[in-house]
């Protein structure tokens, strides 16, 4: 190691152009780095959504959801299987353990959904994993005061979105609330009859004769050549000038014709029809999704997609975007914000070494560890392409406090032997001794810290891949650390320190006189009544938990509400539309309030396959001083004007959802069970955004047919349900191509939205070609149907969510618990809480572990390192004195434990035995000169005195932006909570570390010194013997 360092100081050009080359690599890094506010996290649920158009929720459930249910129920690692059933698609989440590889678990799902025999009108099932990349980066609301909302909605499909897809990272751009020009078929069965026609023949006529239909390789000119049979029907005259073959009936033909022109059957119409609705601020407009891949970087897409707005409004100066929902400004407002404060920590820092040192030099030596030490992580993250996000800039700045450390150390024990009477190295030897002297603490220390940072990588599931980029972090940062204490500290001190420092004896005299060395010889004087005062402390301070609340992660405030309104089963989408506009009156007329999207139909993010389903978002303006509140307000006020169900939550909130899953026999017990619930939660105040979720019913017609009558005339029942299934919904026969513009051709459903439906001249034809009328086969019933069939793990149940505003989750889920026990619900309803209950006793069970871990882990090491066992437990001491502090700091600062407080108890692991090694390191090295246990002791309390304050307080000014600012930035997860916890954990272990670590190194000496003698004497009365 002495050959390092005398290279370091020797070769200092060398030294510096290495060092100009990391900073100019490093600085390349960090601004090449994607910008994301979290990393990367794989939700442990795969969902698979089946289209079933036409189908019942009961024929849903019985032919799409169960069999999947029962197939995917039966995979390894699958620990709850939920499913939806509703008109026309089936909905199913399959959640893992934590433990389980997601990219295996969507492959295995894939393989079992794919060998299912589905019925063959069911769509191929969507199997794809949960993702935050399943929601928008960017909504955009499109205007234009020129144009009409048709021609807008052709120009954003072709111009706008080619135009947004070229940008890098993007994986699909949704236009929503178009409105598109097709041409309308409506058949007259009346006249279909006459010519002995159904709809059926028709449709298949015209498919055929309108597409292009390959006949293979032709030789042509003795060269082969593709041969096409191209489509006859290539406009709306072609298709009303077609001539339809006449089907004759027995012992007739239509009045003598072979043919019949499509206009004499039916009637074609051009019209515009919308895909879907999109609104602005009560306005029609053009929305428009933008969703990125899962390489693409956030921070850029947007940036990219601004740059193209800002183009296409030069382009087109009536055109106006306005952007609804952004999460590429909150990522970089957030990133600033966290910048700033590792700025202040690593300020305050540097003011905190100043103060001890009282030395410019020696402080710009011992400092310029914290940005050589980041800027090579940054180098390091960039290759394992991790990105920069709140929990890698939370980790540089709980990482500023500790990178310091060891420069602190080498340049202190520099300093110190150079202000040392009688010392009789000068210069390059005396730098480069002190600095080999401070070698082994300074590897030992920070091996310890990154030890205790390992059991991350055990943590599964979010929790582990939030905090596995935190941990790499600090590791990364904290060997860059050491690597610069070694060679760029020795190098620096040389070249800046060249002339002797006067001896101070002033100083001298002090710490001869120094009441920390009296205290000290107290307390090793007073060994029993030391220990019986810190451990009173010890326990004294456990008795402060029932005090302190319990949550998971802190919710940010990000100035976004996004609401979700399912109307009442069966209503129309004119019925939507009014209640829409009923919304968007309440909403236009809230304080602060910037823009309001609302959209149903296709492009619906949070529910694709539900079409019915209104999303709205809500923008505010930065003053909105309670977010909750206003959340709060408008639940309530909504429920008033709207029949139908809200789910209302703002942007930034999740991590304190309460969930209650309620199971039956039935779906009316359950409904009954539900009820009862939601109305004894609605009068806690703890919670808010209540919502109970139950099977709500709607009338549907029942077809009965008329088997014996179908038998005898020789029908297939699947020729009913064709005609049938005619008259339910739209139905796209073929498209014709008009000046490059695709014209979707339909044939239009036999009634209007919301009309009642009739049999009347309806017909099904038998295999002799008669038309019988279908009012003969079919008898038509009006019974009520479940809208929706929700199932657990096979079970019938209800949920009732809502979100716990106060910080004491546990307490509240408690209260909650016991409210429903009182309850007298019906015999063989289960209540089963989830929600973030289940998170909490999940990760904070695996954080346990972790810190167990970690502490066996530094014990081992430690050893390794002292080569014996007496010092490492000594120096394990200093841990249980952290709580002490901990505890009160999060008493007085009123801050729930979080997660953000079990990582930062994790770090105090490796920071407090930081501080106990470089003091026990100094006792080992002076008994090894000859010095008694006491002497030695003494001589390290007095020498290590300075250089752990300095280290310690370091620390807590780094850390301290963390606790002045809070996290209203939208930081939780990197919190106050951390902050408080190293803080308060690092201030009562370091006071009483340099008591009690020296207390208990003596006392273990001790006996070791009897145990020793004893197995003396006994091994010379056997000798004796």
């Amino acid at each position: 190691m002495k050959k390092l360092i005398s290279f370091s100081i020797n070769n200092k050009l060398a030294l510096w152009i290495l060092t100009i080359f990391v900073i100019l690599f490093g600085t390349y890094s960090g601004y090449s780095m994607k910008l994301e506010t979290l990393p990367n996290i794989n939700e442990p649920v795969v969902d698979v959504t089946t289209v079933y158009p036409g189908a019942s929720p009961n024929e849903i459930l019985e032919q799409v959801t169960e069999p999947i249910e029962n197939t995917v129920s039966n995979l390894e690692g699958v620990k709850s299987v939920t499913s939806t059933s509703f008109e026309n698609a089936s909905s199913i989440q399959i959640q893992y353990d934590l433990k389980k590889n997601m990219e295996d678990a969507e492959g295995e799902v894939k393989e079992a959904v794919q060998s299912l025999g589905l019925p063959s009108d069911v769509e191929q099932p969507r199997v794809a994993r949960v993702s935050y990349n399943d929601l928008p980066v960017l909504v955009l609301a499109l205007t234009d005061a020129n144009e009409s909302l048709q021609e807008l909605s052709h120009y954003a499909e072709t111009t706008i979105k080619s135009e947004f897809e070229s940008v890098e990272g993007i994986s699909d751009i949704k236009v929503v609330g178009t409105i598109q020009k097709e041409l309308e078929v409506s058949f007259n069965d009346k006249d279909l009859n006459a010519f002995n026609l159904t709809e059926q023949n028709v449709i298949d006529y015209i498919q055929s004769i309108s597409s292009d239909a390959p006949l293979g390789l032709q030789v042509v000119d003795d060269e082969e050549q593709s041969a096409v049979i191209k489509g006859s029907v290539t406009s709306a005259k072609d298709l009303k000038n077609l001539e339809i073959p006449v089907v004759p009936s027995p012992g007739e033909s239509g009045d003598g014709k072979t043919f019949v022109k499509m206009s004499e059957i039916s009637t074609i119409n051009e019209v515009t029809k919308e895909k879907s609705v999109s609104r602005m601020n009560g306005k029609e407009a053009i929305g428009i999704q933008v969703y990125k891949n899962a390489a693409g970087n956030t921070v850029q897409v947007v940036d990219g997609i601004q740059e193209k707005m800002k183009e296409l409004e030069k382009k087109k100066d009536s055109l106006s975007f306005t952007s609804v929902l952004n999460e590429g400004d909150p990522i970089k407002d957030s990133v600033h914000v966290m910048f700033q404060k590792a700025l202040m920590g690593a300020a305050f820092a540097i003011l905190i070494i100043l103060m001890f040192l009282r030395n410019i030099k020696t402080t710009i030596i011992a400092v310029v560890s914290i940005p050589l030490s980041l800027i090579i992580s940054l180098m390091v993250l960039n290759q394992l392409d991790i990105t920069l996000n709140l929990m890698t800039l939370g980790a540089m700045t709980v990482a500023i406090g500790r990178v310091v450390d060891d420069s602190i150390v080498v340049i202190e024990n520099i300093f110190r032997r150079m202000t040392l009477k009688g010392e009789t190295l000068k210069g390059f030897e005396l730098i480069k001794e002190a600095t080999a002297e401070m070698f082994s603490p300074i590897v030992s220390s920070t091996i310890v810290t990154i030890a205790v940072f390992l059991p991350l990588g055990l943590i599964d599931g979010p929790v582990g891949e939030l905090f596995l980029p935190f941990g790499l972090t600090i590791v990364f940062a904290l060997l860059a650390s050491l690597i610069v204490s070694i060679t760029i500290v020795p190098m620096m001190a040389h070249l800046l320190l060249r002339k002797n420092i006067q001896h101070n004896s002033k100083r001298s005299k002090e710490r001869r006189k120094s009441p920390y060395k009296r205290l000290l010889n107290w307390s090793l004087n007073h060994k029993i009544i030391s220990f019986v005062i810190v451990n009173v402390l010890l326990v004294g301070s456990l008795f402060l938990l029932p005090l302190i609340g319990v949550s998971f992660i802190p919710d940010s405030e990000n100035k976004v509400i996004i609401a979700s309104y399912n109307p009442v089963p069966g209503s129309t989408n004119d019925d939507i539309q009014k209640e829409i506009q009923k919304s968007e009156d309440v909403l236009l007329e809230r304080d602060h309030l910037n823009d309001v999207q609302a959209s149903f139909g296709e492009g619906n993010p949070l529910n694709p396959s539900d079409t019915k389903q209104v999303l709205f978002i809500i923008n505010y303006h930065p003053e909105l001083a309670d977010i909750t509140k206003e959340q709060d307000e408008l639940a309530s006020k909504l429920k008033d004007v709207n029949q139908g169900e809200w789910d209302i939550q703002s942007s930034g909130s999740g991590y304190n959802t309460l969930s209650l899953f309620v199971y039956g026999d039935n779906s009316g017990e359950v409904n009954e069970a539900v009820e009862k619930i939601n109305g004894t939660l609605e009068n806690e105040n703890e919670l808010t955004g209540l919502k109970a979720s139950t099977s709500e019913s709607l009338k549907q017609l029942g077809f009965v047919l008329d088997t014996e009558k179908i038998a005898s005339l020789n029908i297939q029942p699947l020729q009913i349900l064709d005609v049938l299934s005619q008259g339910s919904s739209s139905t796209q026969i073929t498209s014709l191509n008009e000046g490059g513009e695709m014209i979707p051709v339909n044939v239009s459903q036999g009634q209007e939205e919301g009309s009642a439906f009739s049999l009347e001249d309806k017909r099904v034809q038998t295999l002799t070609n008669e038309n019988v009328k279908l009012s003969e086969l079919v008898k038509v019933e009006e019974e009520t149907a479940p809208a929706s069939i929700t199932k657990r793990n096979g079970k019938v149940y209800g949920v009732i969510t809502a979100s716990i505003t106060g910080d004491d989750v546990a307490a509240v889920t408690s209260k909650v618990e016991k409210e429903v026990d009182r309850l007298d619900l019906a015999d063989g309803i289960e209540v089963e809480v989830g929600g973030v209950a289940d998170q909490i006793d999940e990760s904070f069970t695996q954080l346990g572990i972790a810190i167990i871990s970690a502490i066996m882990i530094v014990y081992f090491v430690l050893v390794l390192t002292f080569g014996g066992g007496l010092a490492p437990l000594a120096i394990l001491f200093s841990l249980p004195y952290a709580i002490i502090g901990s505890l009160v700091g999060l008493v007085v600062m009123n801050e729930p434990i979080s997660i953000s407080v079990m990582i930062g108890a994790l770090m105090l692991i490796g920071i407090v035995v930081t501080n106990a090694i470089v003091l026990v390191d100094r006792i080992v090295q002076k008994e090894k000169q000859g010095y008694s246990t006491r002497e030695s002791i003494l001589e390290a309390g007095m020498t290590r005195l300075r250089p752990i304050f300095m280290t310690a307080l370091a620390t807590i000014g780094a850390l301290a932006p963390l606790v002045i600012t809070g996290e209203s930035d939208g930081s939780g997860l990197i919190s106050s909570g951390l902050g408080i916890t190293v803080i308060g954990g690092l201030i009562s272990s370091t006071v009483l570390t340099l008591f009690i670590v020296p207390v208990a190194y003596e006392t273990l000496a001790k006996m070791k010194m009897k145990l020793g003698r004893k197995n003396r004497k006994g091994h010379e009365k056997g000798e004796v013997a």
